[in-house]
């Protein structure tokens, strides 16, 4: 596996053997930075915050990193995961531009900031999605017109929560993406 596009592609994205750990989909990034880069929504990433919740390997910050994003938040309950993420971010030489917390992404702690673009990626078929983003919001994660990209089972049934539109959504593989735009 390995970054895409931008400053750092081509660079390879460490993974370890954990069933827990599933990186998203190499062409299911690209789709979802294109949007980000070339859709119709209040954010771009150039210079935006990220945060990552279920952070797994980091391959969606290192994305972010390389497509110009000012900062990544990598937040995941597993010591292993963030492990890999922070030598993964340490690698293409960005840990100034990161921040890593152990963490339950379903109920993240108090915000250190506000982000406007969000990535979350929980294990599939929990139903952990809205609730996790829900409490992001609580936590005060989330800025007022954040693009958020969750990732679910495509056989997950997803329905944005209200003060959020569903900006976009494709299935890859046995994953689902869904390109949301909060609205306060």
């Amino acid at each position: 596996m390995r970054i895409i596009a931008g400053k750092h592609r081509g660079r390879k994205i460490e993974t370890i053997d954990d069933k827990k750990l599933r990186p998203t989909l190499g062409i299911a990034r690209e789709a979802m930075f294109n949007i980000l880069t070339h859709g119709n929504i209040p954010h771009h990433v150039q210079e935006a915050v990220v945060l990552d919740l279920f952070c797994g390997c980091g391959s969606f910050s290192m994305e972010a990193l390389s497509r110009g994003a000012a900062h990544v938040v990598l937040i995941d309950i597993s010591q292993k995961h963030l492990d890999v993420a922070r030598k993964n971010i340490e690698t293409i030489h960005e840990a100034t531009n990161a921040t890593f917390i152990r963490a339950d992404s379903s109920n993240p702690p108090p915000a250190s900031r506000q982000c406007n673009i969000v990535f979350l990626d929980p294990p599939y078929n929990k139903n952990l999605a809205i609730g996790s983003l829900l409490k992001a919001i609580d936590a005060g994660w989330i800025d007022d017109h954040a693009v958020v990209i969750i990732e679910t089972s495509a056989k997950e049934h997803f329905s944005a929560p209200a003060g959020f539109m569903i900006h976009d959504q494709r299935k890859y593989g046995n994953s689902k993406i869904h390109i949301l735009i909060r609205e306060p």
